[in-house]
């Protein structure tokens, strides 16, 4: 009988292994030039009218997720700074001037600076979050990385992956009772999925195993 139980687990833990397919909420576009070894500046996102104030952790988790993805070193940026750096949303007028790139360059001393805008938080019941994210390089303004993603937290498929990374989080042995589903309570836990998501379609560099 225990013989069978552990054998079991050992299934258990090979098929976590395997991450789901992304969610069809998701979608990106890169460059090799994104997994570069570059100083980012992260902005703060910008927010769409009906997004309350909730939404800003976004931001500190999208900084947090790019961290720990580990080829960058990453600098948030506060919202007064990038208020007198950046005034303008550059993504819901789709521009931004070399000026502005020179200008964020010199002040904080990057390569490139990621934007982002946040279309849709609802915290709970259930959790969703729309966002859009860019990495833009601030010599020559080239769109390094961009992705998109809305996940909706009644989605099968969102619930897949985020049980996948619930899991790889704390360890497939050490699930709680609840499990992945405590995200679905804590808007920050969600986020922090959802960012992680967003930055895990930053290529690894060539030749550096998955």
């Amino acid at each position: 009988m225990i013989r069978g139980v552990l054998l079991f687990s050992a299934l258990m833990l090979l098929v976590g292994c395997t991450r789901p397919a992304a969610p069809q909420g998701l979608s990106f576009q890169t460059t090799p030039q994104a997994s570069e070894a570059l100083r980012v500046g992260v902005l703060p996102f910008w927010q769409g009218e009906k997004v309350g104030r909730s939404a800003q952790q976004i931001t500190d988790n999208f900084a947090a997720s790019l961290r720990t993805l580990g080829r960058h070193e990453v600098i948030n940026v506060t919202p007064e700074r990038r208020r007198i750096l950046l005034p303008d949303d550059a993504l819901a007028t789709n521009r931004i001037t070399t000026d502005a790139l020179v200008r964020l360059r010199e002040a904080l001393q990057v390569d490139a600076v990621v934007i982002g805008r946040i279309e849709q938080f609802d915290s709970f019941d259930p959790p969703v979050i729309g966002m859009t994210a860019h990495l833009v390089s601030c010599l020559d303004g080239s769109v390094l990385w961009s992705a998109t993603a809305h996940l909706d937290s009644c989605r099968q498929d969102v619930q897949d992956d985020l049980e996948w990374w619930s899991d790889h989080q704390n360890g497939a042995g050490n699930r709680s009772i609840a499990g992945w589903r405590l995200a679905l309570s804590s808007p920050a836990t969600f986020a922090r999925y959802a960012t992680d998501r967003l930055v895990e379609t930053i290529p690894y560099p060539e030749g550096e195993a998955k």
